[in-house]
């Protein structure tokens, strides 16, 4: 690749970051019914165009949001293939990462965008869950799998684990926008879905957990 392919590359990287950030702003404040492709392609500075040389129109533009942030969280997130880690630390490390991304506060309100446009646009929210937390509950699930659980019992413990590590603190959350958990909050919460799943899972542990 020579210089000028190298520039042209960088050119259109930041052009296109200029885009998801100016459409993420957007949707944000607007929800995906309110925004249109000139808006948004006023809003990143670029012709409408180039807007649609990037994505082929709304739909595609907020998938990429949603497939950007995505990546950026399973990118902090252990392998589950990593024969270093016990359960209970993987657990840990998976609850904690969890935290940290779901109550972001860009998160939260991309969150109540796709609760409040599923209704009139089904797949936003499909593609939502599938990239976010169907993904993660396979992770965990593989993970435990390879630890010797069955595959519907590895299944069942995953969700049992976000059940009770989320619960009501994210309903909580959701519906009161003055209210942001705290760091000791957050750390109760996994410690107490932590417990739960040994409690409940327990027969299906063979390493020692720790005291």
């Amino acid at each position: 690749m020579d210089t000028m392919q190298i520039r042209q590359q960088r050119e259109d990287m930041s052009k296109e970051s200029a885009i998801l950030e100016a459409a993420t702003h957007s949707f944000l404040r607007k929800g995906f019914s309110g925004v249109s492709m000139e808006e948004i392609a006023r809003e990143s500075n670029v012709a409408k165009q180039t807007l649609y040389s990037y994505f082929k129109g709304k739909d595609d533009l907020f998938r990429a949001i949603i497939h950007a942030q995505s990546d950026a969280f399973f990118a902090t997130l252990p392998h589950n293939d990593d024969q270093t880690q016990n359960i209970e630390e993987f657990l840990h490390i998976m609850g904690e990462r969890a935290m940290d991304m779901l109550f972001k506060r860009d998160t939260l309100a991309l969150y109540r965008v796709i609760v409040s446009e599923t209704p009139r646009f089904p797949e936003l929210g499909k593609f939502y869950w599938q990239s976010g937390a169907q993904a993660f509950t396979d992770r965990l699930s593989h993970f435990l799998i390879a630890r010797g659980f069955p595959k519907g019992k590895a299944q069942s413990a995953t969700e049992q684990f976000l059940s009770f590590m989320f619960g009501t603190l994210l309903t909580k959350t959701l519906l009161n926008k003055e209210y942001h958990p705290s760091k000791e909050e957050k750390k109760a919460h996994i410690e107490q879905a932590v417990s739960a799943f040994f409690m409940l899972n327990g027969q299906y542990v063979t390493e020692k957990v720790n005291p």
